[in-house]
């Protein structure tokens, strides 16, 4: 059984981080590309939004022993092959995995353009996320 405490941490992270991101959403797409201290400031937020949207996934597959652990991806599949996350969602956390993952690893130059397209158009899908975790929660976690 997964863990009240550990669910309503992650949830709560992932819903101050998002905030946060919001919060840096004021310049425009020039701008940005030229303040270095505003681009660590978004990757680092996204880097942890990310990756409290894993742990959470980690976490419920862990406890709900859904399937073995495997990479981050694969934690996203195990919760929508339990019918937690829907396949919209799993596939958008999939992405932001793999975003995640070249903004943590700077698997080349990272193209700020699409870092500030990420903060204006994707950030409702951890909002989607969490929604889906919270209303599984409520009906199966506790």
């Amino acid at each position: 059984m997964v863990d009240e405490d550990v669910v309503v941490d992650k949830l709560r992270y992932i819903n101050q981080y998002t905030d946060d991101l919001k919060q840096m959403r004021g310049m425009s797409k020039e701008e940005y590309v030229k303040d270095v201290v505003m681009q660590r400031a978004v990757e680092r937020t996204l880097m942890n939004l990310v990756q409290a949207c894993i742990d959470l996934a980690q976490h419920i597959r862990s406890e709900e022993d859904l399937s073995p652990s495997g990479t981050a991806k694969q934690e996203m599949q195990a919760l929508e092959n339990a019918d937690i996350l829907s396949p919209e969602t799993q596939g958008r956390m999939e992405e932001a995995i793999g975003f995640r993952n070249i903004l943590a690893h700077r698997y080349g130059d990272i193209d700020h353009d699409v870092v500030y397209d990420v903060l204006h158009n994707d950030l409702h899908w951890f909002e989607q996320f969490q929604q889906e975790l919270a209303q599984w929660f409520q009906q199966f976690g506790s």
